[in-house]
């Protein structure tokens, strides 16, 4: 009696019912080709084909878009120079003004030495003018003169208020450290190295006190305003890292570095290539990890990356 259940069930697995199969024939000329296969099997392989295929369509699609995302360096380096060619020129405007209100007041000097040829000065000969019947000609050329004093004098003011503000320009970060895409942004965000030991940096969420801008090993990194270099060497998880002091208030950290180009107490300028970037320090990738401090606490780094360039477009 208990030989026929066992029976049974060795005859179905070893001939399956017919409707768990499905059978695929290909015939040619001379032969005929049949593949008989289980229905699950079938599925379960159609799906991981179909699973392959979609990924592989989502990380082509990624991969353009994260390409059109980069930029080459030397296109930001010849941005970042152009962008620091108007301002130059930005400030070339007033000094250019102040040469020509020089050269207007030199020929209002000529120009009163013909009208009174015993002037010997400027000074003498508004006292002639003044001390005798002036004529027409001399009465103009008087307000001219005063009219060029009066612009001297708001333009010197202009200068004068313009200088503080641009040195302070100068020292605040207004460009992108460098080229790539931006994969983690600041703020709160799923740790990339999440433990659950209790420790002080375990857990699922933490605060990421920068942005990270990922591109090939070696890509340069320059700086993003005037400062002076106060670190330059390993740093904790940061790896090989760089910190510029621009005032008294802002610092910028470039974190990860491959290597570096500068060195403590050195003075750099905005768009001066002071490393490259890599993966060193606790990294999961190469990229670089730039920060912006003000009083020594991280800030929002975002508002930072195309300031110069929204600047100038507020001038045209």
């Amino acid at each position: 009696m208990s030989r026929k259940p066992l029976l049974r069930v060795a005859e179905r697995q070893s001939h399956p019912h017919p409707d768990m199969l499905l059978t695929f024939m290909v015939v040619l000329t001379r032969r005929t080709f049949t593949w008989t296969v289980r229905r699950k099997h079938f599925f379960w392989t159609a799906g991981i084909a179909m699973g392959i295929w979609a990924v592989a369509v989502i990380g082509s699609g990624y991969g353009l878009w994260a390409t059109k995302k980069m930029m080459n360096f030397s296109h930001l380096q010849q941005e970042t120079m152009q962008q620091q060619e108007q301002l130059r020129e930005s400030l070339e405007q007033a000094d250019t003004l102040q040469r020509e209100l020089s050269s207007l007041q030199g020929l209002v000097e000529e120009l009163m030495k013909q009208i009174d040829p015993r002037a010997l000065s400027l000074e003498e000969a508004e006292r002639e003018i003044k001390g005798s019947a002036s004529s027409e000609s001399s009465q103009k050329v008087t307000a001219l003169k005063n009219e060029l004093d009066q612009a001297d004098d708001r333009l010197k003011k202009l200068q004068a208020k313009m200088a503080p503000v641009l040195d302070r320009w100068s020292h605040t970060p207004s460009v992108m450290p460098t080229t790539g895409f931006i994969t983690s942004g600041f703020g709160m965000r799923i740790h990339p190295f999440f433990r659950s030991g209790g420790g002080e940096e375990d857990g699922l969420a933490s605060f990421h006190s920068g942005i990270d801008i990922a591109n090939e090993i070696g890509t340069p990194i320059q700086a993003t305003a005037n400062g002076t270099v106060i670190f330059a060497e390993p740093f904790s998880n940061y790896g090989l890292t760089v910190i510029i002091r621009h005032s008294s208030e802002l610092e910028t950290l470039y974190g990860h570095l491959y290597r570096t180009n500068v060195r403590v107490g050195q003075e750099v300028m905005r768009g001066d290539i002071i490393g490259a970037m890599g993966r060193t320090g606790r990294a999961t990738g190469v990229h670089l990890h730039y920060e912006v401090r003000k009083h020594g606490q991280p800030i929002n780094p975002r508002p930072y990356l195309r300031l110069q360039s929204q600047w100038l477009s507020g001038l045209k």
